[in-house]
């Protein structure tokens, strides 16, 4: 199997531990060349495919270390899995084991039981490995609202209603399993003709002249299919609940009505209305879709957008008072957002979630866009009722992001070219800076004669290829034709001052002081969990009367809608706003990282704050402007970490 990073790392850290010493996390992240967070993550990978190959496992104990804990014939297998001929990327043999089990689950018929020892038969694994496994894809079901129920003396069920199981199904087809789609179609909606399905959509999408995306189109190729296999297993009654009467208003309706209108002429049954209705919203739901509008008498409809389009000026107004730059006339923004935006809030609405996995790519790229798009979330419990997800956000930030390069939001680098050479040259010269340094975006070109450093004091940055006898910080040296080491001398320099110039030393603004408490701050707390941390942090709010007691449940629901951890190894968890009765933020700094929904964490910020008055508005924006500096640099974290009481970091937040 092919070598890459990963395998690379994993190998480093099982030799060691093959070694049969204990080792300490700093050791073995020393010896594979990561850091001590990436180590502890792969060791928790090798640990659960050691255990799923019944190779033994990986033990720790704090104050002691890491050891290997293994047979000797299960060390040999261990080796002949990592020799040298034999390479394996585990987390990918990982996933595709743990895939398997949510499709042999998602299999079972509604109140259908099955025993862990014939999952386990079915796997070819060992019961403890398949209930490893389990809690290991748990929280996949349960944000499809469903839950792997366990029925005493009797094995396993899956609970929840037809309309989530429909959505996770789609899901684990489109998502999870999309090589193999129709394959899997004739699996979970047996005795359906897939091929005719398809036929009768495209015969649908000629007649009204549009095009589906691929994966609009492959999602409503599962969901009729279902539809047609599932649709007399007890009926979908979510919609029951739901005001669901403006989904009528608009042509994904109709279109979703005039396929189902199709399949029934063809295969003679009757379509429930609650299956219309389902595809209408998936529809409404889809991402990149093209070629839909309101209907002429969809007044409903158009008071519908009318309402949003207010709602996303609002969003644009909070992030770029965050960022502190003025997005408000950019065009492309709003209409991008607003078409952006209908789909989302559908798609929040009726849980139908679009896994693009781009979270944890724009959190590490876009930090601080990120955090700033945050800073929206409540607006949607506001206005929607709806709990916005991290992916919903991140989608949003890649928008602002947009935004903020059309309109160069840092000021371009304005750049000197000081050079012997001749114009042709230089020219040639400042063209290849300009190229390989985007911040830099002016550049001017003088001769080493007219050359006198007083005459630009407004320039950023001086690269000459000539000897100046000066100290100024701003003079980079390089060669007389710009090579390749040239330019990264250049782009080094460039990266230096950028550090150089947002490293004011941070404070939060006065109008957030009387947010912090020192009695708010918890400095290497005892908990074992992210879940412990929570209610320990919770808990101190309500006993001063900060919150409510129902506030503490409202943060387990939105830990459950979607991850606060927003990556650098931060989590701003927080509740609903009507539970706040004065604003506060809670801070816990952990001396161990913990696990949050995948990530690593060791700083937490709870927010406990109201938006119902304009001043609450005013400090809960600056708050997340100030939250963005603060975030901007390594260092603050580290020195917070460093700090040896509560007093001290709540001084640090108010000085």
């Amino acid at each position: 199997m092919k070598q890459d990073k990963n395998s690379l790392y994993y190998n480093r850290i099982i030799t060691c531990l093959l070694s049969g010493s204990t080792f300490t996390i700093g050791q073995l992240a020393e010896q594979a060349g990561l850091s001590e967070k990436t180590t502890r993550t792969k060791i928790n990978q090798l640990n659960d495919w050691l255990e799923i190959n019944a190779l033994g496992s990986i033990k720790k104990k704090q104050g002691t270390g890491v050891w290997l804990d293994c047979n000797e014939n299960q060390q040999e297998r261990i080796k002949e899995t990592f020799g040298n001929k034999a390479k394996t990327d585990l987390s990918a043999d990982l996933e595709n084991r743990n895939r398997q089990l949510t499709g042999k689950l998602l299999k079972l018929k509604p109140g259908e039981i099955i025993t862990l020892q014939q999952l386990a038969d079915s796997l070819y694994l060992s019961p403890p490995t398949v209930a490893s496994m389990i809690k290991k894809i748990t929280p996949w079901f349960e944000t499809h609202h469903l839950q792997i129920a366990s029925v005493r003396n009797r094995g396993l069920c899956i609970a929840g209603d037809e309309y989530n199981y429909r959505i996770a199904i789609k899901d684990y087809i489109l998502y999870m399993m999309p090589d193999i789609m129709e394959a899997l179609l004739g699996t979970y909606a047996p005795g359906v003709d897939v091929s005719r399905i398809r036929k009768i959509i495209v015969d649908a999408e000629n007649a009204w002249r549009i095009e589906l995306a691929d994966v609009s189109f492959n999602m409503v190729w599962i969901m009729i299919c279902l539809s047609l296999s599932r649709g007399r297993t007890g009926g979908i009654n979510q919609f029951q609940q739901r005001e669901e009467d403006e989904v009528q208003h608009y042509n994904e309706y109709s279109f979703a009505q005039s396929i189902y209108q199709r399949i029934g002429a063809e295969y003679h049954v009757t379509i429930l209305p609650e299956d219309i209705r389902l595809l209408a919203v998936l529809l409404l739901s889809a991402r990149k879709m093209e070629g839909f509008s309101i209907t002429e008498q969809g007044e409903t409809a158009i008071r519908y957008d009318e309402e949003l389009g207010c709602f996303v000026k609002l969003v644009i107004e909070t992030i770029d008072s965050v960022l502190g730059v003025d997005l408000s006339s950019d065009k492309i923004l709003y209409e991008s957002l607003l078409s952006h935006m209908r789909s989302a809030i559908f798609r929040m609405k009726y849980s139908t979630t679009a896994s693009e996995g781009i979270s944890k790519y724009v959190k590490s790229e876009y930090k601080q866009t990120f955090l700033a798009t945050w800073s929206t979330s409540h607006l949607f419990e506001e206005h929607y009722r709806v709990q916005v997800t991290e992916d919903e956000l991140a989608g949003i930030a890649l928008y602002i992001q947009a935004s903020l390069i059309r309109m160069k939001k840092e000021r371009p680098f304005r750049a000197l070219l000081v050079t012997r050479q001749g114009l042709a040259s230089g020219q040639l010269m400042m063209e290849m800076i300009k190229y390989s340094i985007p911040e830099i975006a002016q550049i001017r070109v003088v001769s080493n004669h007219d050359f006198k450093l007083s005459q630009y004091q407004d320039m950023d940055l001086i690269i000459t290829s000539v000897p100046i006898n000066s100290s100024d910080p701003r003079i980079v040296a390089t060669g007389d034709r710009m090579l390749q080491e040239d330019i990264e001398k250049v782009r080094k320099k460039v990266k230096e001052m950028r550090k150089n110039n947002t490293s004011a030393k941070f404070h939060f603004n006065n109008l957030c002081h009387l947010l912090f408490d020192v009695d708010l701050i918890f400095l290497h707390p005892a908990v074992s969990d992210k879940d412990e941390l929570i209610r320990l942090m919770a808990n101190r709010l309500e006993e001063k009367g900060d919150v409510t007691s129902r506030y503490l449940e409202s943060i387990y629901d939105r830990e459950k809608a979607t991850t606060t951890s927003i990556g650098h190894g931060i989590a701003i968890p927080h509740g609903n706003m009507m539970e706040v009765n004065e604003s506060k933020i809670a801070v816990a700094i952990l001396k161990e990282p913990l696990e949050w929904a995948g990530d690593l964490v060791d700083i937490v910020f709870l927010l406990a704050v109201k938006m119902t008055s304009q001043y609450e508005i005013r400090r809960t924006k600056q708050f997340y402007k100030d939250f963005l500096t603060f975030t901007e640099q390594e260092e603050n974290m580290e020195i917070i970490k460093r700090l040896g009481s509560e007093l001290e970091i709540y001084q640090f937040f108010i000085r």
